[in-house]
């Protein structure tokens, strides 16, 4: 598992060291347009390219890239989506209206309604036939 987070840390690039080099300044204005500068290009390493007009939003780990490196697989996080996308079909969520669940709990409620008084009328005939 680390040798994963390596090759992710490796492929993207550190924001935060990014972020401390910019702000070092007392200048407000150099400040934000640096800031600006990086968070319009890809995080791509060794990638230049600007997202500010287009680029991709990784939900995994919420870095933005541009349209060459936006593939979570790309970039790096092709675990994790391996992860959620198993997660999802082996637990699919099916959300039922209220309608629908009321439906379905009434008829169950009249299934099992049935069963047990079928199993009362196997047991009084089997007593009688004794």
């Amino acid at each position: 598992m680390s040798t994963i987070t390596k090759t992710v840390e490796s492929k993207v690039k550190n924001k935060e060291k990014n972020l401390k080099k910019a702000t070092d300044s007392n200048d407000l204005d150099t400040v934000l347009d640096n800031v600006k500068k990086i968070d319009a290009t890809c995080c791509f390493t060794k990638c230049k390219k600007r997202t500010s007009d287009f680029g991709i939003d990784c939900k995994y780990c919420s870095s933005r890239f541009c349209t060459a490196h936006g593939l979570p697989e790309i970039h790096g996080c092709g675990e994790a989506v391996r992860r959620d996308e198993q997660r999802k079909f082996q637990h699919p969520y099916t959300a039922l209206s209220q309608d629908k669940h009321g439906k379905a709990a009434d008829k169950l409620a009249a299934k099992l309604k049935q069963m047990q008084f079928e199993r009362k009328a196997k047991q009084c005939t089997s007593k009688s036939k004794k």
